[in-house]
């Protein structure tokens, strides 16, 4: 319709009958949420005109006409040859391409006796419409139907390619309907009727007969003695309506492109006393197109497209992270004719041969991840193609996929290993223990590897005493301490490995066979616990003491050289490793918790002190860390903070320094030098990585800018 064209059509006034209805229609007050309404008993009047095929209806308001006005507020033209419609607002002096639905004044109009229309053009609209019925609803619905045509016909833009694809979707198994029930929906039931002695036959919803059964009982699990199928009893006069779980199944089919993977769910019903005649559902909910060549897949949903319509919508296809479950049974009728050409170089073939149930989308998304999936499948290694479907990425972990194609270089192993672990049907705990034979180049037995994989026991587990003991007198150890103590392997170890740490920090030589492969485990480490003042204090120093074992002998040698008292303010030495931890948990801090304080008190390059108040030496208040010469890195108090005290501190500090400066020999001047280098260089990184502090009152800063703030030097 063109606009011009409409303009020339004469305007409909309202008629003679039509100011003398709305003249005489009184109007009443209504309220409406705190508001009032002028409401008429016609709010809007109606006209109509059709030319050249053009309907023209015309809308007046009551309000309007009872103020002498005859022209009309909207005129609505529609062409039922163009199939659309258009609207003049008198209001706007504008054209509208709105619904009627949403013009004021008319909207507001529910019921059918708020407008009036003469019988003669309520005639003609509807026949113009073809239509019998309320004409606002009427025009209503063609404007909607319009609409929603149009909203479709932008739609098809998207969803004609995704239909275009889907043509080459293939038609379902002749026996596709059987096989959902018998297979693919896998819960099945023995119904009886329940006698005091006892039923001695029932019907098997698999077998589809009486098949002989012995001492049921409802909702019990048992096995059809015909068909060997799992089976749950049902009493039929107690069952009522039974309905099984949604189970989901797979299809895979020869398509134009590739092969097609369609996924299913089902269910049957069965209603009250009606356990022979079940009702059977399925439904598609997915459809995934591979390229032969490439397994490049398009995936497809079926669900609700824009709130608009019930269809298959494209979607991203299935991740190799995914973790979800969607395992079912697979139909099995197409695979091997596929699996001689398009599932050849997959292993997806063999993998369903021995897997019940499978999410085959999810296989060959793991199969472009990780390639290597169809190796260990065709070389028999099922266990750990399980576990690679399970976690892909920590597979590829543990592999060196740039290896070539020999499957034991990419398993970091050599052809014996791969033999034993296929033997083994081993998984990924078992290939790990075989990389970690191979490295250390001493072979263990089989038994062993694949007790420890029962047991959850990794090669890491073992590091704090496998310096000491071979893999093999572990193994044996553990499983004496296990029978002579009855703890469990994990419990073992952990209190294996608290006992070492307490009797490195109790000075006891754990290098000796008698110290650390102990007879009465259990026994000494109680004894141990009772010697210590606190079990998890001597364990994290036994640790530290492992890794930094000078830290404990540097701390004794602090005392003399740094400690100092006035009457204000105190600095304490630490004597042990345990008052450094004790004193990072009092302060809340990271000074016991860090490496890297513990490095620098093994290398000389800083110490760790303590400031009191001299009125209350036990009690923490400021730790500092210092070098060699008493310079002052850092001071810090509860949560890594300074408080505004810390100035008054300043003053004793740098009276300290001048203090310790007498007693400081060459030696330490030149470690203060080497200190203040290995300072600076730190600084420079810091700034040049632009790190920022994420905490407390410094949130925000560079923590270089913090640190020289913090800095106090001392006097040459």
């Amino acid at each position: 319709m063109k606009k011009k064209n409409l303009q020339k059509i004469r305007t409909l006034l309202a008629t003679p009958t039509m100011m003398r209805m709305a003249s005489e229609d009184t109007p009443y007050v209504e309220k409406h949420w705190g508001q009032s309404y002028a409401t008429y008993k016609h709010s809007v009047y109606m006209r109509c005109l059709i030319v050249d095929d053009i309907l023209k209806v015309a809308f007046y308001l009551t309000e309007h006409m009872r103020s002498g006005g005859k022209k009309p507020a909207y005129e609505l033209f529609i062409s039922r040859k163009e199939h659309t419609f258009l609207t003049y607002d008198y209001h706007q002096n504008t054209w509208r391409t709105a619904r009627l639905s949403l013009m004021d004044g008319i909207v507001n109009c529910h019921h059918p006796s708020e407008r009036w229309i003469s019988k003669a053009d309520f005639k003609s609209i509807n026949a113009y419409l073809g239509v019998n019925g309320d004409v606002y609803e009427s025009l209503n619905a063609y404007q909607n139907q319009i609409r929603r045509e149009e909203l479709k016909k932008r739609h098809r833009k998207e969803t004609d390619p995704w239909d275009a694809d889907l043509k080459q979707t293939p038609k379902l198994p002749t026996d596709w309907k059987r096989w959902v029930s018998k297979v693919g929906i896998q819960d099945n039931y023995i119904y009886y009727h329940y006698t005091k002695k006892g039923a001695k036959t029932g019907y098997c919803t698999f077998c589809d007969k009486e098949v002989p059964i012995r001492h049921p009982k409802h909702n019990a699990a048992g096995r059809c003695t015909r068909c060997r199928h799992p089976i749950t009893f049902k009493s039929v006069g107690r069952a009522g309506t039974v309905v099984t779980e949604r189970h989901p199944m797979y299809l895979l089919q020869r398509c134009k492109d590739g092969f097609m993977c369609r996924e299913f769910y089902g269910y049957r019903k069965y209603a009250k006393g009606q356990y022979q005649t079940p009702e059977c559902v399925s439904w598609e909910v997915r459809r995934v197109i591979y390229e032969s060549d490439s397994l490049t897949p398009r995936a497809y949903y079926h669900g609700l497209y824009r709130q608009c319509e019930t269809r298959w919508i494209a979607t991203s296809p299935c991740s190799s992270a995914w973790g979800g479950n969607q395992n079912g049974p697979v139909y099995g009728k197409t695979l091997p004719d596929l699996g001689k050409k398009e599932l050849r170089k997959t292993g997806l073939t063999e993998w369903l041969s021995i897997c019940k149930n499978a999410d085959s989308e999810k296989y060959l998304a793991v199969l472009r991840y990780v390639p290597q999936l169809e190796q260990l499948v065709k070389a028999g290694l099922f266990r750990i193609a399980n576990e690679c479907l399970s976690n892909s990425y920590y597979f590829r972990e543990s592999i060196n996929p740039d290896a070539g194609s020999s499957l034991s270089r990419i398993l970091c192993i050599n052809t014996q290993e791969l033999k034993r672990l296929r033997q083994n049907n081993g998984g990924m705990a078992f290939l790990r223990w075989l990389q970690f034979e191979k490295i250390t180049d001493k072979e263990l037995p089989d038994e062993v590897i694949s007790w420890f994989c029962k047991e959850n026991i990794k090669t890491d587990d073992l590091k704090f005493i496998s310096s000491k003991m071979s893999i093999v007198q572990i193994y044996n150890y553990v499983r004496r301490q296990m029978s002579n103590s009855g703890m469990q392997s994990k419990e073992v170890l952990t209190t294996w490995s608290d006992y070492l740490s307490m009797a490195k920090r109790l000075g006891m030589n754990t290098e000796d066979a008698i110290i650390f492969r102990v007879r009465k485990l259990r026994q000494r480490h109680d004894e141990l616990v009772s010697r210590c003042q606190s079990k998890a204090l001597a364990i994290q120093a036994g640790e530290i003491l492992e890794k930094y074992p000078h830290v404990d002998e540097i701390c004794h040698a602090l005392k003399e050289k740094y400690e100092y008292a006035d009457e204000n303010y105190t600095i304490l030495a630490p004597a042990r490793v345990e008052d450094i931890i004790q004193e990072g948990r009092n302060l809340s801090h990271c000074v016991a918790d860090s490496e890297r304080y513990w490095d620098r008190i093994e290398r000389h390059e800083a110490y760790v002190l303590f400031l009191r108040r001299s009125s209350d030496v036990e009690k923490p208040y400021y730790t500092l860390e210092i070098e060699p010469d008493g310079t002052v890195r850092q001071k810090r108090t509860q949560y890594d903070r300074q408080e505004d005290d810390i100035e008054q501190a300043k003053v004793f500090l740098t009276k300290w320094q001048s203090v310790i400066s007498k007693r400081l020999t060459d030696a330490d001047r030149e470690l203060a030098k080497t200190s203040k280098v290995l300072r600076n260089l730190q600084f420079e990184q810091l700034r040049k990585d632009q790190v920022i502090i994420h905490t407390g009152t410094l949130n925000g800063s560079l923590l270089v800018d913090a640190l020289m703030a913090d800095l106090m030097e001392a006097a040459a």
